[in-house]
């Protein structure tokens, strides 16, 4: 589950207490008031107290009766600025007129203290207020995506490594300077362009991506640049990605595949602001944000001439670093997760409220080659398999198969080495019974790690896992 962050407001000392651990003991973040005028304060003046932004809140449960201004005034003024704040208000009074003021005002709920159940029926309010939240992300996120209108809050995570990305990308959202997004497959590169292209004054106007390694085709320039062959109608042949992007963005992907003679004529655009069609004689102006992504070390490919130097220069000018999963941590797979299971869940018409620890736990330690992309497709594969309500471990059969394959391959490894005279791991004890697979495990581990002499990148490599795993195993040991 999801952490979310829930504001607690009431004047009552113990009502609060009372509330705040109940709270953690659901398993969410929580964060306290005493009155309506420091809630007022907090929103109106976009405050941060403990690291909690307005924009962080997820539910506020907001008291009605308090002295210096209560529930209602307090909704009544935070109500244009809320957002998608939900608000559930709790009192003791069972007033229906003044319910449905509340909900007019902007509430979701309405709970009287002292109902039986009270606790059950907090919760859920609470997750029926979640459920509406994320609902109304996915609406308003397919429509911004409609209109290439991404925004940096579609980009989910809160590890330092994406926030410094997502950070930077703020700084040059209106900003004519080259834009170059390096980071590994699948980590995200497209979607902070398409946030960078959203959030601008161009958004709404075209974004269009071109991976440059089809470019490497015979009409790779046509296709980049266009053409003026006139067709039987008279019309164009191929206008070109670069104007069809006019007064938008285009994004040029894997720019390190971009072949020789077309890295001359783009060097020149940028340069100039204009280029001549293939077959044309007049050039063409062109209004066009670039946004350049790539996987490489282009300085590296610069240095053995696969790269021209000067169009190196030209667009590293600001270069941005999208982090791969392991980078991230387990805090974001968990958010990526929850949040494309809430996603597919929805898609397939399957009832899945959520994802075990456990499950969480296997895609932490999952060495995810392709990242985010890869991890996004397990899910969808997993959703599909699920019938039940909750995605668990085994829902993740190809993860698993995997974990069993690198415990084959360590007993193979184990068996050939010298240093330990060919021998196998033993499954039985000197007793004659059966070891557990944790056992089997540890032992396995061990052997590799005095094989390779404490090298545990290459034990992790060899047993096909990330490091992070075996740094678990070494802990469950004792190890650490």
């Amino acid at each position: 589950m999801v952490k979310r962050t829930i504001l607690i407001v009431d004047d009552e000392p113990t009502q609060r207490k009372v509330i705040s651990h109940f709270i953690e003991n659901l398993g969410h973040n929580y964060l306290v008031m005493s009155s309506g005028m420091e809630v007022v304060d907090f929103f109106m003046n976009r405050k941060v107290l403990k690291g909690i932004s307005c924009h962080d809140v997820d539910v506020m449960l907001l008291d009605l009766s308090m002295p210096d201004l209560d529930g209602l005034t307090v909704l009544k003024q935070i109500n244009s600025i809320k957002g998608d704040l939900q608000v559930i208000v709790l009192t003791a009074n069972q007033d229906v007129n003044l319910a449905i003021t509340a909900i007019n005002y902007g509430a979701i709920d309405y709970i009287v203290k002292g109902e039986n159940d009270i606790f059950a029926r907090v919760t859920a309010s609470i997750n029926n207020a979640i459920e509406k939240k994320n609902l109304k992300y996915q609406v308003s996120h397919l429509a911004r995506k409609g209109k290439d209108q991404v925004a940096f809050s579609d980009i989910i995570g809160q590890s330092e490594p994406i926030l410094n990305a997502i950070r930077l990308a703020k700084k040059v959202v209106n900003s004519n300077i080259s834009i170059l997004i390096e980071g590994p497959r699948g980590s995200g590169k497209e979607l902070l362009a398409r946030a960078i292209h959203g959030s601008s004054q161009s958004s709404g106007k075209p974004f269009i991506v071109v991976d440059c390694d089809l470019l490497k085709i015979t009409n790779g320039e046509e296709e980049l640049f266009g053409s003026e062959k006139y067709v039987a109608d008279g019309s164009y042949k191929n206008i070109g990605k670069i104007r069809e992007a006019n007064n938008g963005t285009i994004y040029l992907e894997k720019i390190e595949a971009l072949r020789t003679d077309l890295q001359v004529k783009l060097l020149r655009f940028m340069q100039e602001g204009e280029f001549v069609p293939v077959g044309g004689k007049y050039p063409v102006k062109v209004n066009v944000r670039i946004i350049f992504s790539t996987t490489r070390d282009l300085q590296k490919l610069v240095q053995i001439k696969k790269f021209r130097e000067d169009l190196y220069y030209r667009i590293v000018a600001f270069p941005i670093k999208m982090p791969d999963l392991k980078e991230r941590g387990e805090s974001d797979i968990a958010l990526l997760a929850e949040n494309f299971c809430r996603d597919f869940a929805i898609n397939e018409n399957k009832k899945i409220k959520t994802i075990t620890l456990d499950a969480i736990y296997l895609l932490h330690n999952y060495d995810w080659e392709d990242n985010v992309r890869q991890l996004k497709n397990s899910i969808f594969r997993a959703v599909v398999l699920c019938d039940v309500d909750i995605l668990k471990p085994e829902h993740f059969p190809h993860l698993l198969h995997k974990e069993s394959s690198s415990l084959t391959k360590a007993k193979a490894i184990i068996k050939k080495s010298s240093d330990i005279n060919s021998e196998l791991v033993d499954i039985f004890d000197d007793e004659g019974k059966c070891k557990n697979l944790e056992s089997i495990e540890e032992e396995i581990i061990r052997r590799l790690v005095n094989i390779y002499n404490g090298n545990l990148s290459e034990v992790a490599k060899q047993l096909e896992i990330g490091r992070s795993t075996i740094y678990r195993k070494l802990k469950i040991v004792g190890d650490q």
